[in-house]
């Protein structure tokens, strides 16, 4: 009554199709460089109508650690967009934009995380131009390790 046992060397491999490509459902195309990379040896600097966001350690580690990286993800879509405006960073978007233009939030997530942005200082809401205006914010980056540098235009 010696039952049978196989190990598994004994079994035959199962045959696997293609593995199915990740869901990208949120995406409608392929995910662009924020800066275009350039084969001249000048590629390290940044041209007119370019910009440079730069994270400087050990302080953007600090506040990625007491933000998290939904909340450092929204700074970059909304620091992305500014306009240099009086020696500020200025930048009108909505919710709805923020959480579209990353594709991994929610617009929940997003406005949870604008407000995180708001409550620590670094995002403060200018007044409303109209009702159907997007939210116009003033970035302050001084307290985050993140700097912006804007060549002359």
């Amino acid at each position: 009554m010696a039952a049978e046992q196989l190990t598994l060397l004994d079994l035959a491999p199962e045959v696997t199709g293609p593995r199915s490509a990740r869901p990208r459902a949120r995406r409608a195309g392929p995910a662009k460089p924020a800066i275009a990379a350039r084969s001249d040896a000048r590629s390290a600097e940044p041209v007119a109508g370019e910009m440079v966001i730069e994270h400087r350690y050990p302080q953007a580690l600090e506040f990625l650690r007491e933000h998290g990286p939904d909340a450092v993800a929204v700074l970059h879509v909304l620091v992305a967009r500014a306009e240099p405006v009086d020696g500020r960073l200025v930048v009108a978007a909505s919710t709805r934009g923020v959480a579209e233009r990353l594709g991994f939030l929610s617009k929940d997530s997003a406005h949870r995380r604008l407000r995180q942005l708001r409550r620590a200082g670094v995002l403060e809401v200018l007044p409303s131009t109209g009702p159907m205006d997007p939210p116009t914010y003033v970035v302050h980056l001084d307290d985050t390790g993140i700097t912006v540098t804007h060549p002359s235009r």
